[in-house]
């Protein structure tokens, strides 16, 4: 069965005209002028929906809400269905977005979620593949699929390993944003932040081949097509994985955030500096960046402890 989209979420069955109207605004604010991948404009959509959902059930209005019933709303939520802390935050921050829309609509004179405080979280550190496993996935082909879906599908688990772009950017990734040699691509990330990403050798043949050969015919603007010609989606990509990660036997799932995470570890493992690295992913903290510094120091006291003659037992 196919998976809800976030073209598919619609406001409550009995919301007024006025917020149907609002809904659509926001999903357009959230898509354009934020320019959220489909995953969070998904999650984000869900939200506002439950929140109003229990807004209307209360009898609250929204436009009005204080502190005391957006706390009576995740108490609720409490009561429905367990919630890590994780889900806590996502759920408050997706409310804060939105009032902050409204309030910059000049719908609402304040925000009522400002002194709610996020709950306190454990970051967790990314997992990302061995060499060993990268290479194997690289090298790996479908043996049931067409010859065109195997170029294509080389090309992308290349271009992911080697550039480190997020899902959303492999998708919307055009042919006219390539160097003539295939060595770089202008992407854009995250709050429309364009950014240009270089391409290493493996992934320049594959990509190469994949487009003069597999779809040289056709006139799309994005790189990566379906095997309708048409743009290829993020689910796409990641059932692309999950299948490759079927016919391999692998237990360790493969996703699109896995390869980043492998590029940035492998990065710095290398001796790669951060700022360089913060670059490559486009993040606009280096706070983000410093999680893979973890995984790294992780790597190097393995290296010590296994190589310095008084580190060993």
């Amino acid at each position: 069965m196919p998976e809800e989209t976030f073209l598919e979420i619609q406001p409550p069955e009995n919301a007024t005209p006025e917020m149907r109207a609002q809904f659509l605004e926001y999903r357009r604010y959230l898509k354009i002028e934020r320019n959220y991948s489909e995953h969070t404009l998904f999650a984000y959509l869900r939200d506002l929906k439950f929140f109003w959902e229990f807004c209307l059930a209360e009898e609250i209005n929204y436009l009005a809400a204080d502190v005391l019933d957006v706390r009576s709303y995740f108490a609720h939520l409490k009561s429905k269905k367990k919630q890590d802390k994780r889900t806590q935050t996502r759920k408050l921050s997706s409310l804060r977005t939105f009032y902050k829309f409204l309030y910059k609509r000049d719908v609402i004179p304040s925000s009522p979620i400002l002194s709610v405080s996020f709950p306190k979280t454990k970051k967790k550190l990314p997992k990302n593949l061995t060499p060993i496993e990268t290479e194997d996935i690289l090298d790996f082909e479908n043996p049931e699929a067409k010859e065109a879906s195997k170029e294509r599908d080389k090309a992308i688990v290349e271009i992911l390993y080697s550039t480190g772009i997020r899902v959303f950017e492999l998708v919307n990734a055009k042919v006219n944003d390539l160097s003539e040699d295939y060595s770089s691509l202008k992407v854009m990330g995250k709050r429309r932040k364009e950014r240009f990403v270089f391409i290493g050798e493996e992934a320049k043949i594959a990509l190469k081949t994949y487009l003069e050969e597999e779809r040289a015919q056709s006139k799309a603007e994005e790189i990566f097509l379906n095997h309708r010609g048409n743009k290829l989606t993020t689910r796409g990509v990641r059932y692309i994985l999950s299948e490759r990660k079927d016919f391999m036997g692998m237990e360790k799932s493969i996703s699109p955030h896995k390869f980043r995470h492998t590029f940035a570890t492998d990065l710095l493992n290398a001796g790669a500096d951060i700022r360089a690295v913060q670059e490559l992913l486009g993040h606009s903290s280096l706070s983000s960046t410093q999680v893979y510094l973890s995984v790294s120091r992780d790597r190097l006291k393995e290296i010590y402890r296994n190589s310095h003659p008084h580190a060993k037992k």
